[in-house]
């Protein structure tokens, strides 16, 4: 056994020896609330008809049009389910869904983009005209049920789940315990922190960089607090427009022509995954990755249904965390990896937290708050506006910390949270409350970024006092990246193991790798 299998073999021994009250509570909450404005059926774009389709394509396709009855039953069952243990959601995470689902809403079905198929797709078919007048009419009878269904949750969620939502922002509400909290914290971290110590690394963080910022503000000769200079740029015009389609464009020309020229020097066998940059479908997080595959790209997608929020001197930052060498990349080193297909293609949810295979999202995330400092390395910060953006981005990974405890561990409300981040970010008050939404929604999940990324740090400085000059950065990225996501105990495992190994190389000459398996594997070793 390797080191890495042997690693989540132990992992797995000890997951289940994790309390059993956490892991209960856990599953009469998330799973019981399948929708929010994150999350959810009214998400994902549908059925889809294979191309070019046969009579059974269109049977089949029917068939799952009326099965989304059946989903949508089931959903409305949980929701009645949570009311009943008094186990819903906050308002915030579901006043956007009606709105959400009333695009797939038509009076006349024809008018459904899923009807479609029944159109042009099924007149240049081979499939006899008789049996395209029938598929036509049972097309439109299904479409017509799929509609139904969702107008039939719709109306749910509006007249009988809202009015019953919690009144408190916070999950401790229903679980004074804050046994929820600590596993959802748990599983998003893959080590153990409290809620105590999240909350002090966030405050410490937010100080440093603070000061980090305030020094820039000074050499820009402003005279005012970090707020007020970001206030003072939101009328200048070098930094702000209300064009979406020049921010986007802007947003490409940052990735392809000012980013990946300079991969290669920090990064070796670059796999060649193609990406996409384009807008956000609905108005939820600022920006996103939807990860590549064998027969799509990925998509790095951006926020803009408020252009005037979306600050030139950020796009750099979010470039690098969720394109390259950020998420698209990590994802990218994964597609390739020698991994069970489990891991290289696991499907996750937040909403289903801590009951959920785990996401490592640490891991993930922190590796993507890593690209965003790395890319000071890479001269990528063309002037200190910029910089104020990478640290408008780093300090916001830093007041999560401290709201997201603040909010389901120390009871803040929803106004104190978005007046915390609005104080110490330059973000504007509609991108701030759309924050603070998804962290009420997601308990723990905006805790791993600053977290992870601090955990990497650690991992290469510790690489580069151990080996000094025979520290290779593109040889360190590589470890970090070309075994897929995991915890980051596991992680600290394997960055060890590899500076052992060079140390071997370096001072005996010997080019094999000792035998992994027989390190000593603490996998909860992590601070």
């Amino acid at each position: 056994m390797d080191l890495l299998s042997a690693s989540f073999t132990r992992i797995l021994s000890l997951h289940s020896q994790l309390d059993l009250v956490e892991i209960h509570i856990g599953k009469l909450y998330g799973s019981l609330n399948p929708m929010t404005f994150l999350d959810g059926i009214q998400l994902f774009s549908g059925p889809v008809m294979a191309s070019p389709p046969t009579r059974g394509d269109f049977e089949n396709y029917i068939v799952r049009l009326h099965l989304v009855q059946r989903q949508i039953d089931e959903i409305i069952e949980s929701f009645q389910l949570a009311v009943q243990l008094n186990r819903t959601l906050h308002n915030v995470s579901v006043e956007k869904v009606p709105g959400q689902i009333e695009g797939k809403i038509f009076d006349d079905p024809i008018q459904s983009p899923y009807y479609r198929p029944f159109n042009n797709t099924l007149e240049n078919s081979l499939i006899p005209e008789n049996d395209r007048v029938d598929l036509r009419n049972r097309g439109r009878q299904a479409v017509g049920s799929y509609i139904n269904a969702f107008r039939k949750v719709k109306n749910y969620i509006i007249d009988e789940y809202m009015p019953q939502t919690r009144k408190s922002f916070g999950i401790m509400a229903w679980d004074p315990t804050h046994n929820y909290y600590r596993a959802c914290l748990r599983w998003h971290l893959s080590f153990d922190m409290t809620p105590e110590e999240v909350h002090t690394v966030g405050i410490k963080e937010v100080e440093r960089i603070s000061e980090d910022m305030n020094q820039i503000v000074k050499k820009l000769g402003f005279t005012g607090s970090v707020k007020e200079f970001f206030d003072s740029l939101l009328n200048d015009h070098r930094f702000y427009s209300n064009d979406s389609e020049l921010i986007l464009e802007l947003y490409r020309k940052t990735v392809f022509e000012r980013i990946n020229p300079h991969l290669s020097s920090f990064f070796k066998d670059i796999p060649n995954v193609p990406l996409m940059v384009e807008k956000t479908a609905y108005d939820g997080l600022g920006g996103g990755y939807s990860s590549a595959s064998e027969d799509s790209p990925g998509v790095f997608s951006i926020n803009l249904f408020r252009p005037l929020e979306v600050p030139f001197f950020e796009m750099m930052a979010l470039s690098l965390h969720e394109a390259n060498p950020g998420h698209h990349m990590q994802h990218s080193y994964s597609m390739y990896a020698s991994l069970p297909d489990f891991r290289k293609n696991s499907v996750f949810s937040f909403y289903n937290v801590p009951n959920w295979f785990p996401f490592y999202s640490a891991y993930q995330e922190g590796w993507a708050l890593y690209s965003e400092y790395l890319g000071e390395e890479m001269g990528l910060y063309k002037d200190n506006y910029e910089m104020m953006g990478r640290y408008s981005y780093e300090i916001l990974r830093a007041v999560r910390l401290v709201v997201d405890t603040g909010i389901h561990y120390y009871g803040w409300s929803r106004d104190r949270a978005i007046d915390y981040m609005i104080n110490y970010t330059g973000m504007g008050p509609g991108s701030a409350a759309n924050e603070i939404d998804r962290y009420i929604t997601w308990p723990g999940q905006a805790c791993a970024y600053k977290l992870g990324e601090i955990k990497i740090k650690d991992l290469r400085k510790m690489a580069e006092l151990q080996l000094g000059s025979k520290f290779d950065i593109r040889e360190f990225h590589s470890v970090i990246l070309e075994n897929g996501g995991m915890p980051m105990s596991v992680l600290e495992t394997l960055v060890t193991s590899w500076i052992q190994e060079k140390k071997i190389s370096a001072t005996a000459g010997k080019k094999n790798k000792p035998p992994l398996h027989n390190l000593d594997v603490n996998v909860y070793s992590s601070r």
